[in-house]
């Protein structure tokens, strides 16, 4: 059963505001937009699945400051009216009514919405979005690498994702809802997700060099598929990319908003989700597991349910259903 709650923020006073967000969201620093002068928000915010959900509008205007250090997660901003200017990592992105705007990188984020601005957002943990991002591209970095992280309106399929994501939003009440109407959010959930992968747009590096991932971060994206199998440490790929340690990791955060470690780790599990899907059959789930690293079978199944939400043999089910 999904996990489905929702709350709404009606205030006319900043520290109210943060109060109340921190208590349902997440930590921030909710701040007026002049340092003296009124102050307005009202929102509604939904959490389903670990995957945030909100709908923010303001007459006063607001900045806010907050960050997520400890997982990685990213988020999608479309605008509806006014204007917001986002500052995350080394973006820069002022953004107007019916725009939308991807933010790779949240471990620090500063957002100014300028009076009578509103819009909706999600917010989604990068592994959830892993799986689909390695199916689509053959390399999880690739994948996000190249998604644009400012569209301009009238974009197709945008539309799409910015329905489904209000729907999400606004679509069921968690104190009336039936089991069948969780099992349509979880649904929903999912589709979001797969669309956003499918139908966002992504950037031709030939013509926007900009958009492409540094050449260190490349190797090590290419060694790494390459050698999933192996014991692999920090060190090693650092070496393997010709980059430093800590540039190396300072590259995975910005341009792939995860970790080398938590990237080590997504493409191992992807290896055995498409082993257990498309593989013969005939090896066990732990010969599989073992062949990518996994030494430990009660820490595999751990994190192979907290990415693809269900167990290593309910996939293998999943496989033999389909035959």
């Amino acid at each position: 059963m999904s996990l489905l709650k929702k709350h709404r923020i009606h205030s006319e006073d900043a520290f109210e505001t943060q109060t109340i967000t921190e208590a349902v969201f997440r930590p921030a620093e909710i701040l007026r937009f002049h340092d003296t002068g009124l102050f307005d928000i009202n929102g509604d915010i939904t959490s389903i699945q670990d995957m945030t959900l909100w709908h923010m509008s303001t007459q006063s205007g607001y900045r806010t400051r907050y960050g997520c250090s400890l997982q990685h997660q990213i988020e999608i901003h479309f605008i509806e009216t006014g204007t917001f200017k986002f500052t995350a990592s080394e973006d820069e992105i002022e953004a107007g009514a019916g725009t939308a705007v991807l933010l790779k990188d949240t471990r620090r984020v500063e957002i100014v919405a300028r009076p009578g601005s509103s819009k909706l957002a999600f917010l989604v943990p990068f592994e959830q979005v892993a799986p689909h991002l390695h199916r689509g591209y053959g390399s999880v970095g690739r994948g996000l690498g190249a998604f644009q992280s400012h569209i301009g309106p009238d974009t197709p399929g945008i539309e799409i994702i910015q329905r489904i994501a209000s729907h999400l939003l606004q679509g069921f009440d968690p104190a009336e809802a039936s089991s069948q109407d969780h099992a349509a959010s979880a649904l929903i959930h999912d589709a979001l997700i797969m669309m956003f992968v499918s139908l966002w747009p992504k950037s031709d590096a030939k013509a926007d060099e900009g958009s492409a991932l540094p050449r260190h971060l490349e190797r090590a994206i290419d060694w790494l598929d390459r050698h999933a199998d192996q014991d692999v440490s920090v060190e090693q790929l650092a070496r393997r990319s010709g980059a430093s340690i800590r540039t190396l990791q300072n590259s995975f955060r910005h341009h792939l908003s995860t970790t080398p470690n938590a990237y080590i780790l997504q493409t191992r599990l992807s290896r055995v989700h498409d082993e257990l899907l498309n593989g013969s059959g005939d090896e066990t789930i732990e010969g599989i597991a073992s062949r990518w690293g996994f030494r430990h079978m009660g820490y595999f199944a751990a994190r192979y349910r907290a990415l693809y939400g269900e167990s290593p043999s309910d996939t293998r089910r999943e496989r033999r259903g389909g035959e």
